[in-house]
């Protein structure tokens, strides 16, 4: 901790004396409402954020959610194969469940796992993604240790329509076609999308077989302006799904294995723009199915575990002075599990309240935060946020941040129905921590410049042992610390756009010293790319360096410990507008054909390519 110190205070310096050389970026503005739960300039906030917009994302060469996030710095990817297998995100070298992910203001992780399927999500559906880095918990409550993302709902402008249509290797096929239709002072956009592939063998250790999936989702988005001051929002969506898998033990699977999927969710919300006076009503509604079983054996019937989450918020916002603000808000969350296994209890809910003060006289950015969270049958955690920031030139700034967050135990981790081979564990508490960052940005001779230096402790962390009858249970033992840089750095230079991110991480569980498993020490990525006046090229390469993941002696069956190689990767896309109406694009992921691993036994994703044909009115 003492060296994160010494190292803060001597790279700020020195960085703070190179950008003051610079007295102005220029910067387009970016409004982000994550953060802090309100509509702010990115430049302005203390934190490190980035957003994904929809032309972000026709553009990459990313095909799928999981593909997006693993190109911002900071956050590392590991699957059990490719597209439609099971996904962890690690922000900031956190655990998978230590990242937030909501839709549109909702909460959409399992009850029951404590994490998010971030393959069940559709990219057809997006219209942009914010991703804030660091603990938030004091805006947003349980999970946001290593940061939060939120995904907005693809909403077109009235009258217009957009259709893609899309052919791969294994087999890719997608559909998707939005629309939006106007009425008064408001429209509603419709969205519907499919998408197939038949994949490829994943596992090592199984018989050859493909894996495939398929995704169906459809979603309806709008807005009606009821007044000068009032606006009313409505959200409707329906997601279903399916993947096969490979049994982690191995054995002669023929795609028989599968997982289902199910997601609905629903949303009203009401906002007044008054003066100086904003706020915001959101009740809505989350639901998450997942089965899973045997195609062979249907008779046996198959697992299922649904989430059913109610969520209600209320927030408001005032500018008391030109230079002090605050906003304030309360939420209510409850949760429901609905299992063919019988927990003891199946219902809990989370009522908590937070408060926010910033002060801003252009020069010297003061913001302090504070939320006090009560979880039925857990316990109740108060967690804030505070930082200070100073501009030295436009759009540019230091910035230091100390905050808390946590963690709530799962369903499973606290009523898991006594077996066995498990059980849980009620009298679990919440995973808790803490965390320092200093924060740069600056433009220096044109190179637009991000740098992030942090220190994170997560006390309780939840570990699944081996009980004297061998019978696994989760209590509250493990500790980690982990310590990382960030930079980011992003130019226009020779007719071509460039941006470099570099990322070193050292993630470790304090009571062993060994590092955290599926987390790289070292990351980086160069990007370039170039707009013509009707043709637009993007090119990425992509190193993810050794990592350590956990698995069993085959012999003894004691945990071990295996490296997993590093990789370097090549992604390219290419769009071309044949008409003002119609364009085409081809976007190739692993354009060499590399062998790389990001969870051992599992195999990463061939080269996959997919020509799109894309229609615009």
């Amino acid at each position: 901790m003492k060296k994160t110190l010494l190292a803060l205070t001597i790279i700020s310096t020195f960085t703070i004396s190179l950008a003051s050389a610079n007295n102005a970026l220029d910067e387009t503005e970016t409004i982000v409402v994550t953060a802090n739960r309100i509509s702010q300039n990115s430049a302005d906030l203390l934190s490190s954020v980035k957003v994904i917009s929809r032309t972000d994302i026709d553009l990459s060469s990313a095909t799928s959610v999981a593909e997006l996030l693993n190109e911002i710095n900071g956050l590392q990817i590991s699957q059990n194969g490719g597209a439609g297998q099971t996904t962890s995100l690690f922000s900031r070298g956190t655990n998978s469940g230590h990242t937030l992910v909501i839709i549109d203001g909702q909460r959409i992780s399992s009850a029951t796992l404590g994490q998010v399927a971030f393959a069940d999500l559709a990219v057809e559906q997006i219209e942009r993604i914010e991703i804030i880095k660091g603990p938030r918990a004091a805006l947003w409550g349980s999970d946001a240790i290593g940061g939060v993302i939120q995904i907005f709902t693809r909403q077109l402008a009235a009258g217009e329509i957009a259709a893609d249509v899309g052919f791969g290797n294994f087999n890719q096929q997608q559909l998707s076609v939005s629309g939006a239709l106007a009425h008064g002072d408001g429209s509603t956009t419709f969205t519907a999308a499919t998408k197939s592939s038949d994949g490829y063998d994943v596992f090592n250790n199984a018989e050859d077989d493909d894996d495939g999936y398929s995704r169906e989702n459809f979603s309806i988005v709008g807005q009606q302006a009821l007044s000068k001051q009032w606006q009313l929002n409505w959200l409707a969506k329906y997601n279903q799904g399916e993947s096969e898998y490979d049994n982690t033990f191995g054995g002669a699977n023929e795609s028989a294995l599968e997982n289902s999927f199910e997601s609905k969710q629903w949303q009203l919300a009401a906002s007044q723009i008054d003066g100086n006076w904003q706020q915001n009503l959101l009740v809505g509604q989350q639901q998450n199915k997942s089965s899973t079983y045997d195609k062979n054996k249907l008779e046996q019937g198959s697992s299922f575990f649904q989430t059913t989450r109610l969520q209600a918020s209320w927030l408001g916002a005032l500018q008391l002075t030109k230079q002090l603000s605050t906003n304030l808000g309360f939420d209510f969350i409850d949760e429901k599990v609905t299992a063919n296994t019988p927990f003891d209890i199946t219902q809990r809910d989370n009522k908590a309240a937070f408060a926010r003060l910033a002060f801003d006289n252009n020069s010297i950015i003061l913001d302090a935060a504070l939320r006090y969270d009560d979880i039925e049958g857990v316990d109740s955690e108060a967690t804030y946020n505070l930082s200070a920031g100073v501009r030295f030139a436009q759009n540019s700034l230091v910035s230091l941040t100390i905050g808390s967050g946590f963690k709530a135990p799962s369903f499973n981790d606290l009523y898991f129905p006594t077996g066995t081979y498990s059980y849980g564990n009620p009298d679990l508490v919440a995973e808790t921590s803490s965390s320092i960052e200093l924060l740069v940005k600056a433009d220096f001779l044109g190179i637009n410049t991000e740098l992030s230096i942090y220190n994170t402790e997560i006390d309780n962390l939840i570990d699944w042992q081996l009980d004297e009858n061998f019978a696994y249970h989760p209590i509250n033992v493990d500790k980690a610390e982990i310590d990382g840089v960030e930079l980011t750095l992003t130019t226009a230079f020779l007719g071509l756009n460039h941006q470099v991110q570099l990322n070193y991480l050292d993630a470790k569980d304090s009571n062993t010293n060994q590092p955290l498993i599926r987390r790289a020490e070292q990351n980086a990525s160069y990007q370039v790319s170039h707009n013509w006046e009707k043709f637009n090229l993007l090119a990425s390469i992509n190193y993810q360096g050794e990592r350590e993941d956990a698995d069993f002696d085959p012999i003894t069956f004691l945990p071990i410990r295996v490296p997993l190689a590093s990789n370097t990767l090549v992604n390219i896309s290419a769009a071309y507008q044949v008409t003002s109406d119609w364009s085409v694009a081809l976007k190739v992921n692993n354009l060499f054909d590399k062998d790389y691993v990001t969870n051992n036994n599992y195999i990463g994703q061939p080269a996959q390519y997919l020509l799109t044909v894309s229609y615009r009115q």
